[in-house]
């Protein structure tokens, strides 16, 4: 069913990808509390990034158990997100590590371009898109261009579009 429902949400359409972390990139775990809520200047943040790079939102945080693309949609609007959350990266696969999983989602959903944004460095072979949050900062102004770089950059040696 999330398949199908990204196949009508993109179509066609060439894409670029986030996959986002939540965590220590928009919810700063701040040593008094643990974990934080939303944090509005990461989600604006987040929202520049999305913007400049012609990019929709794939859930491949922990957040995404329990939930639907919908309700994550909903959740992260309600703090102030105006893009798109199109999809999440599928769950159980082997080796179950982040990367892993993001890999997977990547397997079945051809990109023009994408970039990972998250407080842990497991992403394997995939770390040329990583972009590394402070987990007690979030995602900040100056991971904009690094992030917005990454999607930009060429997979498998063409040149995106847009």
């Amino acid at each position: 069913m999330v398949k199908a429902a990204f196949r009508c949400i993109v179509g066609g359409v060439t894409r670029r990808v986030i996959f986002l972390d939540v965590d220590g990139v928009l919810a700063p775990i701040r040593r008094w509390d643990r974990y934080g809520d939303l944090d509005p200047a990461c989600i604006q943040v987040l929202n520049e990034i999305a913007a400049r790079g012609g990019a929709d939102v794939v859930v491949s945080s922990t957040w995404r158990y329990g939930k639907t693309v919908v309700e994550l949609q909903a959740l992260l609007a309600a703090q102030g997100f105006t893009g798109r959350v199109i999809d999440t990266t599928p769950t159980g696969t082997a080796g179950g590590d982040r990367g892993g999983e993001i890999a997977a989602w990547l397997a079945e959903h051809p990109v023009d371009g994408y970039v990972i944004i998250d407080d842990h460095v497991d992403m394997g072979e995939l770390g040329t898109h990583l972009v590394v949050t402070h987990p007690g900062h979030g995602l900040q102004p100056a991971d904009a261009t690094r992030a917005i770089t990454a999607l930009m950059r060429p997979l498998n040696g063409r040149k995106p579009s847009g």
